[in-house]
C-alpha cells in the first residue's frame, strides 16, 4: 500500500484563492527518525521508506539543529557512571577476597586455645607446686591429652624462678577438661592449652619483673651488649614501690661499669652471676672458668670476681687487684 504522507498537500493563498501553494508533509518515521541524534542510528535509516532502505545523508531539520553541547554532557555522565561501577566492583571483591584479612597462625592458635576454654569443664582448683601437679599427672590415662599437658607443665613450671611458683595461676584446658591450680595471689597467669595435638605453654610475662626473672632460667651469653640489652628490658622510670626493680638496676649498672675494664682473658673465660632483688641472673663466656659474682649487701652493691691464675696475672697488670 503506498504511503501518501509525502505527497505535496495543496494550501489556499490568503490572498488568492485560486493560487495553491504547495506544503511538504513528513512521514512519522521521518519525524522519529530527525529526533534522534545522528551517531544513535545509521545514516542510510533516514531515508527508509515503506521497508525500503535508502542510503541517502541527508538530515533532518531537527537532527541538523540539535546541540553538540548536550549529546557531549550526556556521553561524559555514562562514562563517569561506567568508571564509578567498575571501582565499586573491584571494592567490593577486595573485601571478600583480600590475603590481609586471613588469621596469621599465632591468632589461629589463639582462637582454638578460646574454643578450647569455651568446652572445657572445670575439674577443681589445687595447690599450685611441683608435687601436685606431678600428683595428677600420675592420675591421668598415660596417652590422654591432659596427661600430655601436665607433663609440660611439670617441665616448665620446674625452671620458673621463685617469684613466680610461689604467686602464679595456672589453667589447664585440654581436649575438653579444665584443671585450675593457684599459688600465693595468683597475680602470675599461666596456661596449658591442647592445640593440634601438642600441649603449649603460655605465660604472661606483661610485668617488667617476671620478665627479667625469667631470663635466669638460663645462662646467657656474657657480652657487654647482652648485659646491657638486659638493662634496657627494666623500665627507664622506677617508681619507689619496686624495690626489687630498682635493686637489679643498680647491680647491672654496676656490673657495666667494672666489667669493660676486665682483661680480655678473663672476658673470654668468665662466669658472671648477678643477685639483685630477687633475681638470679647467669652470664657465661667461653668455659666460665673465672668467676664474677654482683650482689649487694649492707646497702652497696659488690663486685667479686675469682679469677683463673693466667686471668689473675693478667688482671695485676692492669690494676686491677685489690
Amino acid at each position: 500500500m503506498r504511503d501518501d504522507s509525502n505527497l505535496f498537500e495543496p494550501l489556499l493563498d490568503d490572498g488568492d484563492d485560486s493560487k495553491l501553494i504547495p506544503v511538504q508533509r513528513f512521514s512519522y518515521r521521518e519525524k522519529l527518525w530527525g529526533i534522534l541524534p545522528r551517531s544513535s542510528a545509521p545514516s542510510w535509516l533516514y531515508g527508509i521508506e515503506c521497508g525500503v532502505p535508502s542510503f541517502s545523508d541527508k538530515s533532518t531539520m531537527t537532527q541538523t539543529t540539535r546541540p553538540l553541547g548536550k549529546r557531549k554532557t550526556w556521553t561524559f555522565i555514562l562514562v563517569l557512571l561506567a568508571l564509578l561501577t567498575l571501582l565499586a566492583l573491584a571494592f567490593i571483591g577486595a573485601l571478600f577476597w583480600a590475603p590481609w584479612r586471613q588469621q596469621s597462625p599465632v591468632e589461629a592458635n589463639k582462637a582454638k586455645a578460646g574454643e578450647n576454654a569455651t568446652a572445657a569443664i572445670l575439674v577443681g582448683q589445687k595447690n599450685l607446686s611441683l608435687a601436685a601437679l606431678l600428683e595428677a599427672e600420675m592420675q591421668e590415662p598415660q596417652e590422654g591429652a591432659m596427661r600430655k599437658c601436665l607433663e609440660e607443665a611439670v617441665h616448665k613450671f620446674s625452671e620458673e624462678p621463685a617469684m613466680v611458683r610461689k604467686n602464679s595461676r595456672m589453667i589447664l584446658q585440654c581436649n575438653g577438661t579444665k584443671q585450675e591450680f593457684v599459688s600465693g595471689k595468683g597475680e602470675i597467669h599461666i596456661e596449658v592449652v591442647w592445640i593440634n595435638g601438642t600441649a603449649s605453654y603460655i605465660l604472661d610475662e606483661s610485668s617488667p619483673e617476671v620478665h627479667v626473672a625469667r631470663l635466669g632460667r638460663h645462662p646467657m651469653p656474657l657480652s657487654l651488649a647482652r648485659i646491657s640489652g638486659v638493662l634496657q628490658d627494666l623500665p627507664s622510670n622506677i617508681s619507689e614501690t619496686r624495690g626489687d626493680l630498682k635493686e637489679l638496676h643498680s647491680c647491672l649498672d654496676k656490673t657495666l661499669q667494672e666489667f669493660p675494664h676486665e682483661p680480655v682473658v678473663l672476658q673470654d673465660d668468665a662466669k658472671l652471676m648477678v643477685t639483685c632483688g630477687g633475681v638470679n641472673l647467669t652470664f657465661i663466656s667461653g668455659e666460665g672458668q673465672s668467676d664474677i659474682n654482683v650482689y649487694r649487701e649492707d646497702g652497696e652493691v659488690q663486685y667479686q670476681v675469682k679469677p683463673t691464675w693466667s686471668a689473675w696475672w693478667a688482671r695485676l697488670f692492669k690494676g686491677r687487684l685489690g
